[in-house]
């Protein structure tokens, strides 16, 4: 179905460390300058697909609970080029979606402004300007637009995820890897992650959490000032998630789960620790929009 994908080497392209990658020094000198946040429009979503939320036999008549929550990526903006996570849903999701994920994951807001080529305008950036996106995993939400930049970026992805998304749609089981997203996508500079970590650029490092998908990586920055950022894909959908160390019927592999939910609990106990979720609904409350930085 999916023929011509090429991979990039990754000598020259991608540096090694060995660094723990919870720490945060006190003065980064790691190339990296500004931290922007991407706004992808809002979905919607049964409670059910992010905490168990299970009715006892005397509530059996229970009423479902639906949440609204943002789509979101990143732009990291570094000495040695611009860096995408995530590239958002394609724009005709309801057209291109298999009708049931459409009817479990409705896009209820999605506009010119969301696509990410105009996200990139606002700060006078144009799709070549993009070095590389960094997918976190490769579900309709996070990889529909990547086709906007198949001839000018590479594409970061764990091979474990392309690999996993492949398989699935040979087989018929479409869900959330949509064969429209990934067609657009034949011969486009793939760059494939085998390591359990691997530092992008410097200061920009990608770990490999499994969990939600068998390929899932969140992203670790470190800022200027020496904070260090953590931008965690969908390891956890909502805060609760974090809270609970639980996750719902999105959930792949509890193991990893648990072993990297604590990783983060410790690592987040210091206050030059920080996570961004990217589907929680109160994002736009707590953080400011591109062109706005984040840090």
């Amino acid at each position: 179905m999916i023929e011509g994908l090429i991979v990039s080497p990754l000598q020259g392209v991608f540096n090694s460390r060995s660094a723990c990658p919870g720490e945060a020094v006190a003065v980064s000198g790691s190339g990296v300058r500004h931290a922007y946040l991407l706004d992808y429009g809002l979905m919607q979503a049964e409670w059910g697909w992010f905490l168990p939320d299970a009715a006892t036999y005397s509530q059996k008549d229970k009423p479902r609970k639906w949440v609204e929550f943002p789509m979101t990526g990143a732009l990291i903006e570094h000495e040695d080029g611009w860096i995408m996570i995530d590239s958002g849903p394609s724009p005709e999701a309801a057209k291109v979606w298999p009708r049931e994920s459409f009817e479990a994951f409705p896009v209820v807001k999605f506009s010119e402004e969301n696509v990410s080529v105009n996200q990139l305008k606002l700060l006078g950036l144009k799709p070549e300007d993009i070095r590389a996106i960094i997918f976190t995993h490769l579900h309709l939400d996070h990889v529909g637009q990547a086709y906007l930049f198949r001839d000018s970026s590479f594409l970061i992805a764990h091979r474990r995820e392309l690999e996993h998304a492949l398989v699935q749609m040979w087989e018929g089981k479409y869900g959330a890897y949509v064969p429209a997203d990934f067609e657009p996508l034949k011969g486009a500079k793939w760059v494939l992650v085998d390591e359990e970590r691997l530092e992008v650029l410097p200061g920009v490092e990608v770990i490999h959490t499994g969990g939600h998908t068998p390929g899932h990586m969140v992203v670790r920055v470190e800022a200027p000032n020496g904070d260090v950022w953590y931008f965690m894909g969908d390891f956890f959908h909502m805060p609760e998630e974090f809270q609970a160390e639980s996750k719902g019927w999105l959930l792949f592999n509890g193991e990893q789960f648990e072993s990297f939910t604590r990783k983060m609990k410790f690592w987040t106990s210091s206050r030059r620790v920080h996570m961004f979720i990217t589907h929680d609904p109160t994002n736009w409350q707590k953080y400011p929009k591109i062109p706005k930085p984040l840090f």
